[in-house]
């Protein structure tokens, strides 16, 4: 979708399809030139800022933005490799948490692209071929697990409706954009509207040290293996799309209990499941995403490892407001359910030393309205209420926001 491409903070380089536009213009015809030849220079950046009139340790207004920089390659027009892809991402995260600069006691950022520190990293640096009639997929490199394993875009400005939603969280091994790792993803398409995939992703602490490098080669606790299905229909005559994906993975590293002191689970676990549904679509628009959308997430993470053990969005979306074809508005709901072992464990913490926070299910609702005021620029106010998790004795917060992005 339009809205995606230009104010997602994860992984959308690796989805377009034609030339971007961008600030810069056409540099006298040779970006164009360029992309004809199979090369792809990408340069975005986003910025989130958000104020929290209500909750807290006081008000406050902070920003965080993300520069993104990358290289694609379609090796069929540069080397005529059929089916070959390559692509090169460089990420430099900037800026402050709300957050913690303010003590709002969330379990969920109220600034999605804040995170895994203000560093530049290495995001993307994989290459994807295909074989078997361009039916089957092969990507290896350097990858983020959340670009294809319940990939999500990031429409909202909280993290709880943004990207891979297994990574928001047992984050503590999922690692979402831009942390990247080892990993392989085979992908069978099957009649063109279905496809399973199985993946393979090193599962390596060190990858969140805050510096930049090409790759860790030791220091790895196990393997990430998810398992994803999914089903790609089309209703009434092809006007509606939707996506539904069902997912399961399992980390073969050992992880500490979250309740019994000193024992060790053998390996990590979860489910999820991912549905998007156009509803209604206007005919004749001249995008054709113009209509009603819906959206709905579920996941869960065993309770044995997980401090947080689900989370459940559902939201709605109508693109084509006041006759503007490509502006959206959006609303979400959503919930990211405390694990009851882990809280237990926290309120005997807390027995012996009151400052200890015990947390709780975390409720949040967004509103968002996406001006496209240019092909390369997007600006999104919105509005966040949140019920706070990490610390039962939070009080609710309302945080204004406003989210851009600009393609250069």
């Amino acid at each position: 979708m339009m809205a995606w491409a230009l104010l997602c903070a994860g992984p959308a380089f690796a989805a377009e399809t034609k030339m971007p536009p961008g600030l810069t213009g056409g540099w006298g015809g040779a970006r164009g030139l360029l992309y004809e030849l199979g090369v792809a220079l990408q340069v975005r950046y986003v910025t989130e800022l958000a104020f929290n009139a209500r909750g807290g340790k006081g008000q406050a207004l902070r920003q965080a933005g993300q520069l993104n920089v990358g290289l694609g390659l379609d090796l069929e027009k540069l080397a005529g490799l059929k089916g070959g892809t390559f692509q090169f991402t460089f990420t430099h995260r900037n800026g402050n948490n709300l957050n913690a600069d303010m003590a709002l006691g969330n379990l969920q950022l109220v600034q999605e692209v804040y995170g895994r520190g203000n560093v530049g990293r290495l995001t993307q640096l994989w290459y994807d071929q295909l074989f078997w009639g361009e039916r089957l997929h092969l990507k290896l490199g350097r990858v983020t697990m959340g670009e294809d394993t319940a990939d999500f875009p990031c429409d909202f400005q909280n993290l709880s409706f943004c990207g891979a939603q297994p990574g928001n969280i047992v984050g503590n091994y999922w690692f979402n954009w831009p942390v990247s790792q080892w990993g392989t993803r085979l992908r069978l398409d099957v009649a063109k509207v279905a496809y399973v995939q199985l993946a393979a992703y090193e599962v390596n602490p060190r990858n969140l040290e805050e510096a930049f490098f090409l790759g860790r080669f030791s220091g790895a606790t196990g393997v990430m293996l998810p398992l994803e299905l999914g089903w790609n229909p089309t209703f009434q005559g092809g006007l509606l799309e939707g996506l539904y994906k069902l997912g399961a993975w399992y980390d073969t590293s050992n992880a500490p209990d979250v309740l019994l002191t000193g024992v060790e689970r053998d390996g990590r676990y979860g489910l999820y499941f991912v549905a998007r549904q156009q509803l209604t679509h206007v005919l004749g628009a001249e995008n054709a995403a113009q209509g009603l959308n819906l959206f709905a997430r579920l996941t869960h993470a065993d309770r044995n490892t997980s401090a947080v053990d689900g989370q459940y969005t559902v939201g709605l979306g109508y693109t084509g407001v006041f006759g503007r074809a490509d502006d959206d508005v959006g609303f979400a709901l959503g919930a990211t359910h405390s694990n009851g072992r882990y809280v237990t464990a926290q309120k005997q913490k807390q027995a012996q030393d009151p400052s200890t926070p015990v947390p709780r299910t975390e409720y949040v609702g967004e509103l968002y309205y996406s001006l496209h005021a240019t092909e390369w620029l997007v600006l999104r106010p919105n509005l966040q209420y949140i019920r706070p998790g990490a610390n039962e004795d939070a009080r609710n917060i309302l945080v204004l926001g406003l989210k851009g992005a600009l393609t250069l």
